[in-house]
C-alpha cells in the first residue's frame, strides 16, 4: 500500500498518540487519516475501539474508587486488578470495526484483531475468554517479523492479554510462556519505548513473576522480578508504585529464602551461579530494600485515627530479620539501619513495633544513651496497650495478625526487657535500672509466657539481675547492706545455671561475684566450670590466674597465664588486628598487663621491664580503629537513579541494574526529613574518636637513658578532660553540631586512655621500685598526657614524691586524686595513714573508717591502720579485729584487683 507523504505524517502522528494513550486526539486523527487514505478505515477504528476502552477502564476505576494501590496486598495466589466494564459501553465500536475488518490490509486486520482481544478481556461478559480466543486464534504471537514502533507495543499487548486469558483458564505453564515471551522481546528491542509498551510490559512482568511463586518455582520468579526491576529504570517516576513495591516486597523474601539455603540454586545456569553467592545477594538485597522502601513511601501518607500503615511495619520487620541473615556489618550498616527505622517512624505513629526495632538497632549500633529514650517509650506505650487491650485473644494471633494490628506479643515485650536490663548494667553501669527491667522481665515471664518458650529469656534475665545486685554491692556505701546484694547477686546467678547448666556466662559471673567477695576457693571451682564449657573465654583463664595470686600461688599463676593466652587469636604472630575480635584483644591486653604483674612478683622488677614494650605495640593492635568502623555501608547505595532515564543502562541480563552509591541514599533522604532524635546519626561514616597512640618510640627499659638531664618536677594541675578527640569530617555538608560519635565509641576511647594510662603506670611503678625515679616520673607524666583525669595517676605521682621524702607534694597529688574520686579507697587509706603518722587519731579514725565502710571495705592497708589506730586509742578489742580481718584480706589478695583487671 502506497501512502502520499501527507498521509504517512498523518499516520505517524497518529500511532504517536496511540503510544500516549491521547485519546482526545484520536478523532481527529482518525477522520484525517481516512480522508488521505482509504484503506485506512480499519486501522481508524481501532483506534477508536482502544479510546473507548480505555475512556470506559478509567470511569470504572473512579466510579469503583480504584486505584492500583489495591496491588499492595497482591500475593501469588491473587493478583489484583482493575474493575472490568460493561460490554454494552463499548458494544458500538466494536461492531463498527468487526463490519470494516475485511477491508484492511492482513496487517491491519492483525492488529485489529489484537485490540478486538483486549477489549473483549476488559469486559465482564460471561464469554469474554471464548471471545479473546476467537479474536486470536489465527495470529502468530510473538510474530516471526518483529515490527516496530507502536505496533511493537501492540504485539506485547497481544502477549500479555492471552498469557491473562490462559491464566483465568488455569493454564499457568502457558500463560507464564506467553509472558516470558514478552520478556524476551524487551530485552531484545530496548530502543522500543512508549507508554502503552511500559503498561503492557509491567502486566506482563508482574504477572509471571507472581505466577512463578504460585507454582513454587523461586528461581524464576526471581529471574523475572529482576527483569522487572530492570525494565522499571526507564519507566516514568511514579508509574504503578504500589506495584513495584508488591514486587520488591516479594524479591526480597525470596532473595533471603536464597541466602537461607546458603545461595544454592541447583536450577541456576553456570552464568547466573555467581549471582547467588551469599555475597552478591547481600547486596542484591541491600538495593532492593532501598527501592522497596522508595516505592512504598511514595503511595503511603501519615496513618489517619484509628489507621496502622501495617505494610511499613511489614516491610520493616523483613528488613531487619534481612539484617540479622546478612549479619552485622559494619559501623555504617548499622547507622543505615537506624536511619531507615526512624523514617519509619515518620510514616507510622506511635507504633511499638518500631520503637522496638529502633531500641534494638540503636543498641546494635552503640548509640546507648539514644536506645534508652527508646526503650522508655517502648515499655511506655506496651504499659498503654496493655491497659486498654483489645477483647481479642491476644494469644492466639498470627505474626501478621499482629503486624495489621501493631499488637506486641508478651515475649518481644519480656525480650525488650531483657535486654533493657543488659543495657542499664553492662553498658551503662546502671543498676537500679537494670534491675528494674530485670524484675519486670521476670514478672512477665512467670504471668504470662511458657517456661519453656521462655528458657533464654528467664536464664539472661537472672544473669543481668545478678549483675545489677553485684554493681550495687560494689558501690554500696551501707555496711549493712552490701552483704544482702551480694547474696542477692549469688543467688540470681546461681538461678541462671539452675535454668541453663551448660551456659558459660552465668558460672563466670557467679565465679566473679564470689572472687569479689574473697570466697576464693568457691571461685576457683565456679571458673573451671566455666573453662570446662568453654575454654576459649579469656576473662576466664584471667579470672583463674588472678584467683591462685590470691592464695599467693604465682608461680602457678604464671603457668596458667600462659596457657590462657594461648587460647586467643591475639597470641597468633600474624595477628593484625582485623582477624580477631577487638573486644577478645582487650580481654588478651588485660591478662598480658596481669602476666607482667605477675613477673614482677616472681622475677622482680627489672625482669618486669622487658615486656612493657611488647605490650605497647599490642595496645596499637587492640586499639586501632575497629575493622567494622572503616569502609561505606552495605545499604549505602547512593547514586542509583531509579527513575532517571538519562542515567540509567539497561541491562539484558538477570542481574539488578543501578549504580552502586557513595553515600547512603538514606542519609541523603533523611536532611530534609529525619527526625530530630535521629539527625545525628547521618552524621559520619565512622563512629570512632581518635584512639590515643602509644608513643613508644624509644624502649621503655631505656626510657632514661639521658638521666643526667634535669627535668621539672610535675605538679598536680586543675583537672582536665582527657582529650580533645575529634571526629573525622563527613562527606556530606551536615552541621558540626550533630556529627557526635556513638556512645560505644566513646566508651571504647575512653577504656583506649585508660588502659594506655595503665600501661605507663606499670612502667613508673616498676621505676619508683627499682628506685629509678627520674624514668618513674616520665612513665607518669606520659600517663597524666594520655588520661589527667584519671585518679590513679595522681596516687601514683604521689606514691613517688613519697618515696623521694616529699611528703608535702605527695599530700597534694594524692588530694587531686580524691578531688576526681571522692571514694579512692588506696588514697584515702593514704591520707588516714598520714594523720596517723601526724597524731591526729581523730581525722585518721574518721577517714579509715568511712574508706572501711564504703568502697574499701576489701582493703587490708585501710583495715590494718585503722587497726593501728585503735591500738593507739587503747581499744585493744577493736583493733585486735582490724587486724585479724587485714590478715585475711592481705592472704586472699589478687596480683590486681578483680574488678580493674576484669572490668
Amino acid at each position: 500500500m502506497n501512502l502520499t507523504p501527507k498521509a504517512q505524517i498523518i499516520e505517524r502522528d497518529f500511532q504517536n498518540a496511540r503510544a500516549k494513550a491521547n485519546y482526545a486526539a484520536f478523532p481527529e486523527f482518525a477522520r484525517r487519516y481516512v480522508k488521505h487514505n482509504k484503506d485506512g478505515v480499519v486501522l481508524a477504528n481501532t483506534a477508536l475501539l482502544e479510546m473507548t476502552v480505555g475512556e470506559a477502564e478509567l470511569r470504572a476505576r473512579k466510579t469503583n474508587d480504584w486505584t492500583q494501590s489495591a496491588s499492595l496486598d497482591d500475593t501469588p495466589e491473587s493478583i489484583a486488578h482493575s474493575p472490568l466494564v460493561s460490554p454494552d459501553t463499548i458494544q458500538d465500536a466494536v461492531e463498527k470495526l468487526e463490519s470494516v475488518l475485511t477491508r484492511g490490509t492482513e496487517e491491519h486486520q492483525e492488529y485489529a484483531a489484537i485490540v478486538l482481544a483486549r477489549a473483549a478481556l476488559a469486559t465482564d461478559a460471561s464469554d469474554r475468554l471464548q471471545r479473546v480466543a476467537h479474536y486470536l486464534q489465527n495470529i502468530q504471537l510473538p510474530p516471526a517479523r518483529i515490527p516496530m514502533g507502536y505496533n511493537f507495543a501492540l504485539v506485547v499487548c497481544g502477549l500479555t492479554v492471552k498469557g491473562m486469558t490462559m491464566e483465568e483458564e488455569g493454564r499457568i505453564t502457558e500463560a507464564i510462556v506467553s509472558y516470558d515471551n514478552v520478556s524476551l522481546l524487551v530485552q531484545s528491542n530496548p530502543n522500543e519505548r512508549s507508554d502503552e509498551l511500559t503498561s503492557w510490559t509491567e502486566h506482563a512482568l508482574y504477572r509471571a513473576g507472581m505466577l512463578k511463586l504460585r507454582q513454587g518455582d523461586q528461581l524464576a520468579a526471581i529471574r523475572s522480578f529482576r527483569a522487572y526491576h530492570n525494565q522499571a529504570q526507564v519507566w516514568p517516576g511514579q508509574f504503578r508504585l504500589a506495584r513495584r513495591a508488591s514486587v520488591y516486597r516479594h524479591l526480597a523474601a525470596a532473595l533471603s529464602s536464597s541466602l537461607k539455603n546458603h545461595g544454592t540454586q541447583g536450577n541456576a545456569n553456570s552464568d547466573e551461579q555467581s549471582q547467588f553467592y551469599p555475597a552478591a545477594l547481600s547486596l542484591e538485597i541491600a538495593q532492593i530494600h532501598a527501592y522497596w522502601e522508595d516505592s512504598l513511601y511514595a503511595v503511603t501518607t501519615f496513618p489517619k485515627a484509628d489507621e496502622k500503615n501495617w505494610r511499613v511495619l511489614a516491610m520493616v520487620e523483613q528488613i531487619v530479620e534481612d539484617r540479622k541473615l546478612i549479619g552485622p556489618g559494619n559501623d555504617a550498616d548499622k547507622r543505615v539501619l537506624v536511619e531507615t527505622i526512624y523514617r519509619a517512624s515518620q510514616k507510622t505513629f506511635q507504633s511499638p513495633r518500631i520503637l522496638r526495632f529502633l531500641f534494638f538497632a540503636l543498641v546494635e549500633m552503640g548509640q546507648f544513651d539514644e536506645a534508652v529514650l527508646a526503650l522508655k517509650s517502648y515499655l511506655d506505650l506496651a504499659e498503654i496497650n496493655l491497659k486498654v487491650k483489645s477483647t481479642v485473644a491476644e494469644e492466639v494471633l498470627t505474626n501478621e495478625q499482629r503486624i495489621r494490628l501493631d499488637i506486641e506479643s508478651e515475649y518481644d515485650i519480656t525480650s525488650v526487657m531483657v535486654e533493657g536490663s543488659r543495657l542499664y548494667g553492662k553498658e551503662l553501669g546502671q543498676a537500679t535500672e537494670a534491675l528494674a527491667c530485670a524484675d519486670k522481665a521476670l514478672s512477665n515471664i512467670q504471668q504470662y509466657l511458657d517456661k519453656d518458650e521462655a528458657k533464654d529469656l528467664s536464664f539472661y534475665a537472672h544473669t543481668y539481675s545478678g549483675i545489677a545486685y553485684g554493681l550495687q554491692a560494689a558501690h554500696a556505701q551501707e555496711p549493712e547492706a552490701r552483704p544482702l546484694l551480694y547474696t542477692k547477686a549469688i543467688e540470681s546467678f546461681e538461678k541462671a545455671i539452675e535454668i541453663a547448666p551448660d551456659a558459660y556466662e552465668a558460672h563466670y559471673y557467679l565465679a566473679l561475684q564470689q572472687a569479689e567477695m574473697r570466697d576464693v576457693p568457691k571461685a576457683i571451682v565456679s571458673v573451671k566450670q566455666t573453662l570446662g564449657l568453654n575454654s576459649a573465654h579469656i576473662p576466664s583463664w584471667h579470672l583463674l590466674v588472678l584467683l591462685l595470686s590470691a592464695q599467693k600461688d604465682y608461680e602457678r599463676a604464671l603457668s596458667i597465664c600462659a596457657v590462657g593466652l594461648k587460647e586467643s587469636e591475639w597470641d597468633l604472630p600474624q595477628t593484625d588486628g582485623f582477624s580477631a575480635s577487638q573486644l577478645d584483644g582487650e580481654d588478651y591486653l588485660a591478662l598480658r598487663i596481669t602476666q607482667a604483674a605477675l613477673i614482677e612478683q616472681v622475677n622482680g622488677a627489672e625482669a618486669a621491664l622487658e615486656p612493657h614494650e611488647a605490650l605497647f605495640v599490642l595496645y596499637t593492635k587492640v586499639f586501632a580503629p575497629e575493622p567494622s568502623s572503616l569502609g561505606e555501608s552495605l545499604y549505602d547505595i547512593q547514586n542509583i537513579r531509579r527513575r532517571d532515564q538519562s542515567d540509567v543502562e539497561v541491562n539484558t541480563g538477570s542481574t539488578i541494574v543501578g549504580r552502586p552509591r557513595a553515600g547512603s541514599i538514606l542519609s541523603v533522604r533523611s536532611k530534609s526529613g529525619a527526625s530530630d532524635i535521629g539527625q545525628g546519626l547521618s552524621a559520619s561514616n565512622s563512629s570512632n574518636l581518635d584512639i590515643p597512640k602509644a608513643n613508644y618510640a624509644s624502649s621503655i627499659t631505656s626510657i632514661g637513658s639521658s638521666g643526667s638531664k634535669k627535668r621539672s618536677k610535675l605538679i598536680p594541675a586543675a583537672a582536665v578532660s582527657s582529650g580533645s578527640s575529634t571526629l573525622q569530617k563527613s562527606t556530606l555538608s551536615t552541621p558540626a553540631a550533630v556529627q557526635r560519635p556513638t556512645t560505644k565509641s566513646v566508651q571504647r576511647t575512653a577504656r583506649a586512655n585508660k588502659v594506655l594510662a595503665t600501661l605507663w603506670l606499670l612502667s613508673a611503678s616498676a621505676f619508683r621500685r627499682l628506685d629509678r625515679m627520674e624514668e618513674a616520673l616520665r612513665a607518669i607524666e606520659e600517663a597524666e598526657r594520655i588520661d589527667a583525669s584519671n585518679p590513679d595517676v595522681w596516687y601514683n605521682l604521689g606514691l613517688l614524691y613519697a618515696a623521694q621524702g616529699d611528703q608535702e607534694t605527695a599530700s597534694v597529688s594524692f588530694s587531686k586524686a580524691l578531688a576526681l574520686s571522692p571514694y579512692h579507697a588506696a588514697c584515702l587509706t593514704r591520707v588516714g595513714q598520714s594523720y596517723l603518722e601526724a597524731g591526729s587519731l581523730e581525722m585518721a579514725e574518721s577517714v579509715l573508717d568511712t574508706t572501711t565502710k564504703s568502697q574499701g571495705w576489701n582493703s587490708a592497708e585501710a583495715w590494718f591502720y585503722l587497726g593501728k589506730v585503735f591500738e593507739a586509742s587503747d581499744r585493744l578489742a577493736r583493733a585486735k579485729e582490724c587486724l585479724w580481718y587485714a590478715l585475711d584480706l592481705e592472704q586472699s589478695r589478687p596480683i590486681r584487683d578483680f574488678s580493674v583487671a576484669l572490668q
